[in-house]
């Protein structure tokens, strides 16, 4: 089948995040699969960001995509080689089936069967693709230095049904000064900062100490063991603050529930409210810097995550250091896009309803964008998880669901 056969080509590019070129280069193949089926391309001039269009028209239908993938994790938990897309018994495994290279074909795929059957369409629609999104989105930056912005769309980074709200998005750094006395030294674990980390050691003098976890997508650390946390619970006898900090108010690895976060109103947090997770474990020289990744409700504003974090650091011998914050996003529903969108999604046995994502996709960076697909109510959310895996039949069935929205958005007049 071409399809899986173009996919294939996609995922055996290694495009991590940090690989700046291989992600050009896994750019590269998209825009070339796409002028093979007589779509319009263009590359932005830092070479970091691409478009695909087909259509006409005063309106543009946006959907944002990415090549980038996270790290592969731990390989040895890999069924089959994450860089080579292989069928087991019905069920398609790579890295970035779902997130987010699948996505990229199945959309290609739809536009591409839009023009083969000389589909009239009144707007413009442009697939925008990406090669940053699992880091900081500069891609997104360099595309609305020197494109347009579209006036809605969606981007294929989640699942369904509609996700129309996004909890919002912000790493922190606490970096401690500690002190090494003893023989233990040479703490690491984690590679990106939005994935529970799937492996962490230590050095004991000269040996290994090491902890395997489960890879989770940071937004769904229920999903997944942290390595790090399994490394605290046994360093923390040698003394090191940082450990001691992650045991009292990351005890699971899963939510802050030792911190209080405060709301807009005044009120403490609920649990619901926010997800913070230890994502990522650095020594250099006597400093030592964790990673925290939090996903927070419209409820709790950025400043008020630092400032409970605040609190505790002469406590704990640390200082905040906030990196990248995204806020919270709303999208109206009472849009008519949104509401063909839904009549599309309701067609395919799924919920009208829009619902809230505690992940965090392209919706961010662009107004009116929402997320949507590509992974089926029931099916396993492996994104950033060893294993990342969609059936035949749903990929295949997304490419139907995104032509046939494609098709009626496309048709319309408002």
């Amino acid at each position: 089948m071409k399809i899986l056969d173009d996919l294939n080509t996609l995922i055996s590019y290694p495009s991590r995040s940090e690989d700046g070129e291989c992600c050009k280069e896994a750019l590269g193949c998209v825009l070339g699969l796409a002028k093979s089926f007589g779509l319009e391309t263009k590359c932005g001039r830092h070479g970091d960001v691409g478009i695909v269009e087909l259509g006409e028209g005063e309106k543009t239908v946006g959907i944002l995509v990415h090549v980038d993938v996270v790290s592969e994790g731990n390989l040895s938990l890999w069924k089959h080689d994450p860089f080579k897309l292989t069928e087991e018994d019905g069920m398609l495994y790579g890295r970035g089936i779902i997130d987010d290279k699948g996505p990229v074909i199945a959309c290609l795929y739809a536009l591409k069967e839009i023009k083969e059957q000389n589909i009239p369409l009144k707007k413009r629609i442009r697939m925008i693709i990406g090669t940053s999104e699992e880091i900081e989105w500069t891609d997104m930056v360099h595309y609305k230095e020197e494109f347009s912005i579209p006036d809605y769309g969606f981007t294929p980074d989640g699942n369904f049904p509609i996700y129309n709200r996004e909890n919002g998005f912000m790493d922190i750094e606490l970096r401690f000064r500690e002190q090494f006395t003893g023989d233990a030294h040479s703490f690491k674990g984690g590679t990106v900062t939005n994935s529970v980390p799937s492996y962490a050691e230590y050095k004991l003098g000269e040996k290994t100490v090491s902890f395997n976890g489960k890879g989770a997508h940071s937004s769904a650390p229920e999903l997944g063991v942290n390595a790090i946390n399994l490394l605290c619970k046994d360093a923390e006898k040698y003394g090191f603050r940082f450990a001691k900090l992650i045991n009292k108010f990351f005890p699971d690895g899963k939510f802050a529930s030792n911190f209080t976060f405060v709301r807009r109103d005044g009120e403490p947090n609920k649990k619901e409210d926010l997800t913070i997770v230890p994502t990522v474990l650095k020594q250099e020289g006597d400093v030592i810097t964790v990673n925290l990744n939090a996903r927070q409700a419209y409820e709790i504003p950025g400043d008020n995550i630092v400032a409970a974090l605040r609190e505790k650091q002469e406590e704990y011998g640390y200082e905040v250091f906030p990196q990248e914050v995204n806020e919270a996003v709303y999208v109206d529903e009472n849009q008519p896009w949104l509401k063909r969108m839904q009549k599309v999604t309701a067609d395919y046995g799924m919920s009208e309803e829009c619902l809230l994502a505690s992940g965090s996709s392209y919706a961010k960076c662009m107004p009116d964008v929402v997320s949507w697909g590509p992974v089926f109510p029931g099916e396993p959310d492996c994104a950033h998880m060893e294993n990342e895996r969609q059936s035949v039949e749903s990929f295949l069935k997304t490419v139907e669901i995104y032509r046939d929205y494609l098709i009626e958005e496309g048709r319309s007049s408002d």
